[in-house]
């Protein structure tokens, strides 16, 4: 009886056992079915990943392979990594071996390297950047480029590519050169044009020199023909004829310098002096209009980089477009002031005042338009070429009228503070 109630425990151990086991194979089935179809979901998102993925880089692809500028990828190193249809075209290039593996600066100007290289490290460094170099295709040829390029970098931040979208502008180079020389020639026909203006306040410049000259040489011949001199009497006399024979060729030579074909000059001016080396030349203009210059230069002005003889030119416009304004006024009151000026937040300033008419406001804006003049006989290239030489200078011009009346030119340009010397 003892030994069948130990059997009937063993059995039970046993069933229990196996019910046990049966239990957990039948969770551990389930679980390996949930684990499956766990990973068929992970596999099927990752396929409609990937698939999105694919379309993606695929539809990017072809916006950069369509996109009329050549947009490259560039290793720090200056390799190219990968080039679009429009790149291959911009280097003359017919296949992707041609470009990409190369270093960049095989197709950059030796005398541009060191400038490309410094732009390329600014953008590994982080920054965006927008430069212009001269590249070299691989026919030869020689053009002007310009490109946008950006930092591309990867999951974790780090830059580890170039993004450069480039473009040719060799014709707007060429036009914007055309432009300038033509700029240039319209200075100087208006300058020549001016001389012819300008005659009589040079005779009267070179009047008081020729003068001098000839009252002292007259006085040696005379000392000469009486026999009462000596050698230290015509010294003194001689000395002057020298000094203002020398003043007489200065002023020829500045008027030649003034109508000579010429490109831009850049030096380091004093402003003050160009603006009592102007009022000279229109002394005889003033007298004759019945008009008087008045001067407000500011001592210890800073110097700017100009180009002297142009800047003269932009000058003596102002000064004969403030004689004939004030030439149609009905008043003896014809006041010309020229006033210079510094102010750290603007600039050098030269401001031309006049006593002229009341100017309506849309007038105004018209004013620097070529081909515009409120004179009949005017052609309305003064104004226009004299904002075109100040921004050459890279300075600005613009108008103020007075509510009773009058006009203020003001000229901006930058100062400097270096005697340089800059030829452009």
């Amino acid at each position: 009886m003892l030994n069948d109630g130990w059997t009937d425990l063993v059995l039970l151990a046993l069933g229990a056992a196996l019910l046990s086991s049966l239990i957990l194979a039948t969770y551990l089935m389930f679980r390996l079915r949930e684990a499956r179809c766990l990973i068929g979901l992970q596999k099927a998102e990752h396929k409609r990943v990937h698939d999105r993925l694919a379309e993606n880089e695929y539809r990017l692809r072809t916006i950069i392979e369509s996109e009329p500028e050549c947009v490259k990828l560039q290793a720090a190193d200056g390799t190219v990594l990968e080039i679009n249809p429009a790149g291959l075209r911009l280097l003359d290039a017919k296949n992707q071996s041609d470009v990409v593996g190369q270093r960049i600066y095989r197709f950059v100007a030796p005398e541009d390297c060191d400038l490309y290289r410094e732009n390329m490290d600014r953008v590994f460094a982080g920054e965006s950047v927008v430069y212009e170099f001269r590249g070299i295709t691989l026919s030869g040829r020689t053009c002007w480029m310009e490109s946008h390029a950006v930092p591309l970098r990867d999951a974790s931040g780090e830059i580890y590519a170039l993004l450069g979208i480039t473009r040719d502008i060799t014709e707007h180079k060429d036009v914007a050169e055309s432009t300038r020389r033509h700029q240039t020639e319209l200075a100087r026909v208006a300058r020549l044009s001016t001389m012819g203006e300008m005659a009589t306040g040079i005779a009267h410049e070179l009047n008081q020199p020729l003068a001098a000259i000839a009252n002292f040489a007259r006085g040696c011949i005379r000392r000469v023909r009486a026999g009462d001199m000596n050698q230290n009497d015509l010294l003194a006399p001689l000395t002057e004829v020298c000094e203002q024979a020398e003043r007489a060729g200065e002023i020829l030579r500045h008027v030649r310098e003034f109508v000579r074909k010429r490109e831009l000059n850049l030096v380091s001016v004093d402003i003050n002096q160009i603006v009592r080396t102007v009022v000279k030349f229109t002394e005889m203009e003033a007298f004759q209009q019945g008009a008087i210059v008045r001067l407000d230069l500011m001592e210890d002005l800073p110097r700017v980089q100009a180009d002297t003889i142009m800047l003269e030119q932009v000058l003596y416009n102002l000064a004969r477009n403030a004689f004939e304004a004030m030439a149609e006024e009905l008043t003896n009151k014809r006041v010309v002031t020229i006033r210079t000026r510094y102010e750290a937040s603007e600039g050098v300033m030269i401001e031309v005042s006049d006593t002229g008419p009341v100017v309506e406001p849309d007038i105004v804006e018209q004013m620097f338009d070529q081909f515009f003049s409120t004179k009949p006989e005017g052609v309305g290239m003064g104004l226009s070429i004299s904002r075109s030489i100040i921004e050459s200078h890279g300075g600005r011009l613009s108008v103020k009228v007075g509510v009773n009346g009058g006009v203020t030119v003001v000229c901006v340009l930058e100062p400097c503070f270096e005697s340089t010397v800059l030829h452009v």
